[in-house]
């Protein structure tokens, strides 16, 4: 098994077009994992990077499935 190439923030920035901070933000939120080296040395993979991306992108469903009201009387009631 070939060992993956680990990134820093701003490597990985500059490849997937956010600056360094904006990937450090996401490792501090916990959405971005990372390998941690020393306390303050952090790097990240492309794998990682690509399971953020499929768990943070909202795919739009197709229109035959989107949720509808009942047909018939309006949904509110009169006081």
């Amino acid at each position: 098994m070939a060992q993956e190439k680990l990134l820093s923030p701003k490597e990985l920035g500059d490849l997937v077009g956010l600056s360094a901070a904006q990937v450090r933000a996401l490792m501090n939120d916990g959405r971005l994992e990372f390998v941690e080296i020393s306390a303050k040395t952090k790097l990240l993979t492309m794998s990682g990077w690509e399971r953020f991306q499929k768990n943070a992108t909202r795919v739009k469903r197709p229109e035959d499935d989107q949720p509808r009201l009942p047909l018939g009387d309006p949904q509110h009631h009169s006081l």
